[in-house]
């Protein structure tokens, strides 16, 4: 059967892109042309020096990946009944039928086989119960000082236009149901959903949800946390469009326990709490052996995320403290798949732990962390953090996609088992001794593609019998000194200007060629078609410097360093 592409995918609006690439601006000064035909944008950038073409990687392929679920998709699910309710005037409708005031004794709008849909005004603010078996649509708009709550029996939508919800005594939406909810965002509108820091609803968050949560639409939605989280689903959220803005000054911006999949649109998160042992995340997500097994998992396809926090940035996991059978077939599964996306991370937090009590307390400012696997397919990465920018606990494989990962007080890449690299661009920038661009502890670290490079106070050594592509490890060098890898021809093969001073650099390239004798040269200028993070790329040019150590390849790995390798 032929898939349905995603709302969203082949275009996104002029204002979302030109907000999303002012933000993303880190690969040096760059200049753009924006054509516009209706509402479709298409932008391009120059491709001289210093310069990246990036929109490609905002582009969606959900609809190609592993996570394609026809049923998430809005335009596959029939609304057989509209409802229309004005907070602001306080009345809800039919589309066939007359206004009606919202009252204590609740209004009655539609029957079927004994089943009633009735809106109802509590003391908290407004309440939906829909025991039809008709999936609703539901177009809100105006203010509302109060909770709306839902409770469906199937699934529903609810269309936001012009919506502002700021309720005084708890979450500004309350999904009572376990059925999913399509939350759409009217074209041109603008929504704003907050709550009460202080209140007699205990839901944990200002958008608060038990069933799977699907944002979509062509508007914006701005939600606020201060009492602890600001968006949760008990089951599973997915972006598919739109902007979304998310902020929280208490736990986590979003968290939800069976997965989060974004595929397209633009969500900005900020995540400031700073409570100890407790520090806001950006996005989260939670395994649990009774609701999720198999799943805690996050996706991303396209689209533009940025996320600044406390805390975690984007992470999946769960607390194997929780087992209580120690058996592994009911266990979640945290892995973070990354097939294409703009993202830039950056986490603000101090890492620490230490026991009080018996218990441990620690903040662990990653940039994207799984429990298990970590895998990279494409996408545009600039990660800057205060702990590791990369983390696994099983493995890391990188198959394409240009990364910027930067820690200013860990490692920039650091598996716990294994590292692979079939492809893309990387720079890996790690803090000092014993910190390092890659960390794999003592397990298999391959390389069979990619051009990368990476520095700090050490790194893993990559592993000879299950290499097929030539690496080398050099020894320290300055803050901001080019650095080049030059043939016995003359041809360039690397270049690289560090932004920091390091003890060790590893570095790779497929034009490095076994038997070929090589120079390294120092302090003199690169040139090239494209540089990104102080990588140079493609038809590279080196002048001056000074020439160093030579070196012949004679096996996957030349060993230049000074002890650099510790890992």
């Amino acid at each position: 059967m032929k898939r349905k592409r995603y709302d969203g995918t082949a275009a996104v609006t002029s204002l979302l892109l030109l907000f999303a690439l002012l933000v993303i601006v880190g690969c040096g000064g760059s200049s753009s042309n924006t054509t516009s035909t209706g509402t479709t944008t298409t932008t391009t950038q120059a491709t001289t020096t210093g310069d990246m073409n990036i929109a490609s990687y905002a582009v969606s392929v959900a609809a190609s990946a592993s996570s394609y679920n026809a049923e998430d998709v809005i335009s596959n699910t029939s609304f057989d009944t509209v409802v229309t309710i004005n907070f602001t005037a306080n009345t809800a409708q039919l589309a066939s039928g007359a206004a009606q005031a919202i009252t204590t004794d609740g209004v009655t709008l539609l029957t079927a086989n004994g089943k009633t849909l009735t809106i109802a005004k509590t003391t908290n603010g407004i309440t939906v119960t829909s025991a039809v078996d008709a999936k609703v649509r539901y177009n809100l708009s105006g203010k509302l000082g109060g909770t709306l709550t839902v409770a469906s029996a199937v699934v529903y939508q609810l269309y936001l236009d012009g919506v502002t919800i700021s309720p005084t005594a708890g979450p500004a939406l309350d999904l009572e149901s376990t059925q999913k909810v399509f939350i759409v965002t009217a074209a041109g509108s603008t929504n704003t959903l907050s709550d009460a820091s202080t209140r007699s609803m205990t839901m944990k968050a200002a958008l608060y949800g038990k069933g799977a949560m699907i944002f979509s639409g062509n508007g914006t939605l701005n939600v606020a946390g201060s009492y602890k989280h600001a968006v949760f689903s008990n089951d599973y959220i997915r972006v598919q469009g739109g902007t979304l803005n998310v902020t929280v000054s208490a736990k986590d911006a979003i968290r939800s326990v069976n997965g989060f999949i974004f595929d397209d649109g633009v969500l900005t998160v900020s995540a400031t709490g700073t409570t100890t042992g407790d520090e806001s995340k950006g996005i989260k997500v939670e395994g649990s052996e009774t609701t999720g097994i198999g799943k805690g998992y996050i996706v991303i396809n396209g689209g533009y995320i940025t996320v600044t926090s406390v805390g975690k940035a984007i992470s999946a996991g769960w607390d194997i403290d929780e087992d209580a059978t120690t058996t592994t077939s009911d266990d979640p599964s945290p892995y973070v798949v990354i097939n294409n996306g703009v993202i830039v991370i950056t986490t603000t937090g101090t890492p620490y732990e230490y026991v009080s009590n018996g218990t441990t307390v620690s903040c662990s400012p990653e940039g994207i962390e799984a429990k298990t696997a970590l895998t990279i397919n494409s996408g545009y990465l600039l990660v800057n953090t205060t702990d590791d920018a990369l983390n696994a606990g099983k493995a890391i494989t990188i198959n394409g996609g240009y990364l910027y990962t930067a820690s200013s007080a860990n490692d920039a890449i650091d598996s716990n088992g294994t590292l692979t690299i079939t492809g893309g661009v990387i720079v890996a920038i790690g803090a000092s001794v014993p910190e390092g661009a890659f960390d794999c502890d003592q397990n298999t670290f391959t390389i069979t593609g990619g051009t990368f490079v990476g520095i700090g106070g050490a790194t893993s050594t990559p592993t000879t019998s299950t290499c097929k592509q030539n690496a080398v490890i050099l020894g320290s060098g300055t803050k901001d000194t080019t650095l080049a890898v030059k043939a016995s021809n003359g041809a360039v093969v690397f270049a690289f200007t560090a932004p920091q001073a390091y003890t060790t650099m590893l570095l790779s390239s497929p034009s490095i060629s076994t038997g070929t004798t090589y120079s390294v040269y120092t302090g003199g200028a690169a040139t090239a078609d494209k540089y990104f993070k102080g990588l140079y790329l493609d038809n590279l040019g080196y002048s001056g410097g000074t020439a160093g150590s030579s070196f012949t390849v004679s096996s996957c790995l030349t060993n230049l360093g000074s002890g650099g390798s510790r890992f």
